[in-house]
């Protein structure tokens, strides 16, 4: 029997994931995945571990990125299987080239089709299809004052402090 704790404990996996990426914590993007489950993910198709290396050399020229994740549908099939549809909104904001005050930002619309499995009493994601709807890039500049406390994609991140 399902409950509303299960419901909650897989948004939790969806809001861990989204973190994951975004302050690029490889281990906790691991672990919102089973070892041998498949995601494809647009340029890449295939286990978590190949995912993690393939979100490594994508990101590695963003130096900021944040991943919404809203209207969170889950569907139960029995006791420890749930197909789950989450829209999710990504900023993607390459750093800025040498000498420039401009930025590619990228802003990309898509929906995660999941399938959740519970094993050994935890939810996690047991395969993956990220369904796109549209990306687009803007030149900005970012016009954040300096003073203010800026996000940072590692564990110095404040959301890591103790």
């Amino acid at each position: 029997m399902t409950t509303s704790d299960d419901r909650s404990a897989i948004e939790r996996v969806l809001f861990r994931y989204a973190r994951a990426v975004d302050r690029l914590d490889y281990e906790g993007i691991r672990d919102c995945y089973f070892p041998d489950a498949i995601d494809n993910h647009g340029g890449y198709c295939g286990p978590v571990d190949g995912l993690v290396e393939d979100i490594r050399r994508r990101h590695a020229t963003i130096d900021s990125s944040q991943h919404f994740i809203s209207n969170v549908l889950i569907d139960f099939t029995d006791d420890d299987t749930a197909e789950v549809e989450s829209y999710c909104l990504c900023y993607l904001r390459q750093a800025r080239s040498v000498g420039s005050a401009e930025q590619d930002l990228a802003i990309i619309r898509c929906r995660y089709v999941d399938r959740f499995e519970r094993r050994g009493g935890r939810w996690r994601i047991a395969d993956r299809i990220v369904v796109f709807d549209e990306s687009r890039t803007e030149r900005i500049v970012d016009e954040l004052p300096t003073t203010w406390v800026r996000s940072r994609r590692d564990v110095s991140d404040p959301v890591y402090r103790s």
